[in-house]
């Protein structure tokens, strides 16, 4: 039951993230950045630089699908970046849209999986209440008579 209630909470992060990441789809703009730094240990992070209007800025992202060389994501290798011009603090190396489209997806299947971990423990639990119960009376009681034997002490 604790794994669907974190499946449907992480889903739900993902859903807002995806609504988010589609709002901003639509007003994005684009800008020639540079890799500054990689630092990869469990995954990889990619710290870029851009300027939008004179003003520098400094980012970084889990992901790079932008890169514009055959030289990749590596430091001094040039990426575009994509960017929220009313917030110039949204900004990711991977369109917007794509995001959007890839958080839904896996907020709606979170979702989705949560919701069907808490159906089947409803339904197991009814199962199980129900094996408990004896399908047919039992012979020996239909007289009223109790099974157990009780034991008078004799003087």
């Amino acid at each position: 039951m604790l794994l669907a209630k974190v499946f449907i909470v992480v889903g739900c992060v993902l859903l807002f993230f995806g609504w988010t990441y589609w709002d901003v789809a639509k007003r994005e703009a684009t800008m020639i950045g540079t890799i500054s730094r990689v630092d990869c240990g469990r995954g990889c992070t990619f710290v870029y630089i851009f300027k939008v209007n004179g003003i520098k800025i400094q980012d970084d992202s889990s992901t790079c699908h932008t890169a514009l060389t055959p030289r990749g994501c590596n430091v001094g290798a040039p990426v575009l970046v994509y960017y929220d011009p009313q917030h110039l603090s949204e900004t990711m190396l991977e369109e917007f849209g794509a995001a959007s489209r890839e958080r839904y997806f896996m907020g709606v299947w979170m979702v989705g999986c949560g919701l069907l971990l808490i159906g089947l423990y409803f339904i197991l639990k009814k199962v199980r209440k129900g094996s408990e119960e004896p399908d047919e009376p039992d012979e020996s009681r239909r007289n009223g008579e109790s099974d157990v034997i009780h034991i008078a002490p004799v003087e």
